[in-house]
């Protein structure tokens, strides 16, 4: 399981929170801290490990983010860059995203579509999402409806943080079984680590023990 560093920056802290619970249930094993400014961003970011993921508002009341990405992108090259504001101008998201941004998402999005574009983002896409799709939970995922029942159990085990010896003991299967199902989860979900696929699973709300 990764144990990534997040960096979750915004000047308003309820979104800040909230934005960190839904990260934290995605990837329970992840370090996950909070900036309120872009100076602390900055900070936090020249501490170890390095931070693998950044999720940043653009405006904040002591600065504009905008510049400082051309030195993130540079210092951090290796990180996800996503930045979730409310801003949706698309001349604006395409300047943003020149600059060094792996992804632009609007905050005026529904949770699980924030959060399938974040998993989507740190699986090495390039997304740029102002607008919801307007579909409902239950059908924003179409590749589950390719699942059998037995993996969606393995996924919405796996979406709550469950190791794979851990999931077997749940289902009462072996620990390669249930590496077997993983696989054919991740490959239906077309996604390449578990933190995707688990990320997809909240999107859908299927973060729930069956």
């Amino acid at each position: 399981m990764r144990h990534d560093r997040i960096i979750i920056a915004d000047d308003h802290p309820v979104f800040r929170d909230g934005l960190a619970r839904l990260i934290q249930r995605q990837q329970p094993e992840a370090e996950i801290q909070q900036a309120a400014t872009v100076e602390e961003v900055l900070t936090l970011a020249s501490k170890e490990p390095t931070p693998d993921t950044f999720i940043l508002d653009l405006m904040f009341t002591t600065g504009n983010l905008e510049a400082s990405l051309p030195t993130l992108r540079q210092r951090f090259s290796r990180a996800s860059i996503i930045v979730v504001s409310m801003i949706d101008d698309m001349e604006t998201a395409k300047r943003v995203m020149s600059a060094g941004a792996d992804g632009f998402i609007c905050k005026s999005l529904p949770p699980h579509e924030i959060m399938a574009a974040v998993a989507a983002v740190r699986d090495g896409d390039m997304v740029l999402q102002l607008a919801a799709s307007g579909l409902p939970i239950g059908e924003t995922d179409a590749p589950l409806r390719g699942l059998t029942q037995r993996q969606i159990d393995v996924l919405r085990l796996l979406a709550c943080g469950l190791s794979n010896k851990e999931i077997g003991l749940r289902l009462d299967i072996s620990p390669f079984t249930v590496r077997i199902h993983v696989s054919a989860v991740l490959k239906a979900l077309s996604v390449t680590t578990r933190a995707g696929a688990a990320a997809k699973a909240i999107a859908l709300g299927l973060d729930q023990s069956p």
